[in-house]
């Protein structure tokens, strides 16, 4: 049977030693295994990745499946959060998971909740919030802060956010954009996620006070 370790040229289709321990590596950091728009931002590391990926889903669910029969403990994939809560895409997934492990037992994260709903219909993606303090954040998974799309299902996305974004800045709201390049920095979102429940938690302690 082929194994791409007994190889020396990287196979097209399978997963090297290294693609499998940065994957691992990854899915722990992020609580969730990362998809193949993830690893683009990766560097040299994610390059042999992201190929696999564009090869099909086929061939990109032989990369968890070989990561899952090396380390069977890696988070399960897909949308459902450790919580049991459906998200609608893996990075609001990750975001959420991130952020629920680190609020204050007085915090909540609403899911797809209206931002102004006396003004119009749009919603934010997850919304931080205590007592009436609210943080609106926006996972746009479509594509990296440079706003660059590879396909029309990414371009679809992007407008979608772009969509919204006129919309807050139309009710003058400031959301927290946390583009798909951040999540192939783990420690980096999660010290972002940190500093807005801190934030939250701030407004709040301000709000009772001046009460």
């Amino acid at each position: 049977m082929f194994r791409a370790s007994e190889d020396a040229t990287p196979s097209r289709f399978h997963p090297t030693e290294a693609d499998l321990i940065t994957y691992r590596d990854l899915a722990r950091a992020l609580g969730a295994p990362p998809s193949e728009a993830i690893c683009r931002y990766l560097g040299p590391a994610g390059q042999h990745l992201v190929f696999i990926g564009e090869s099909g889903q086929r061939d990109w669910a032989r990369v968890d499946t070989q990561a899952r029969a090396r380390w069977p403990d890696l988070p399960s994939t897909g949308t459902t959060a450790s919580d049991g809560k459906i998200l609608e895409s893996l990075p609001e997934r990750i975001v959420y998971q991130i952020l629920d492990s680190l609020k204050h037992q007085d915090m909540e994260i609403d899911l797809h909740q209206p931002i102004m709903p006396d003004v119009g219909p749009e919603k934010a993606d997850l919304t931080l919030r205590r007592r009436d303090a609210a943080c609106f954040i926006e996972v746009i998974g479509c594509c990296g802060v440079n706003r660059i799309t590879r396909n029309d299902h990414e371009r679809r996305g992007l407008e979608r956010f772009e969509r919204r974004e006129a919309f807050y800045r139309r009710v003058t709201v400031a959301p927290v954009c946390i583009f798909l390049d951040l999540l192939a920095r783990p420690e980096d979102l999660k010290a972002l996620c940190q500093s807005l429940v801190d934030r939250i938690a701030d407004d709040g302690r301000d709000r009772e006070v001046s009460l």
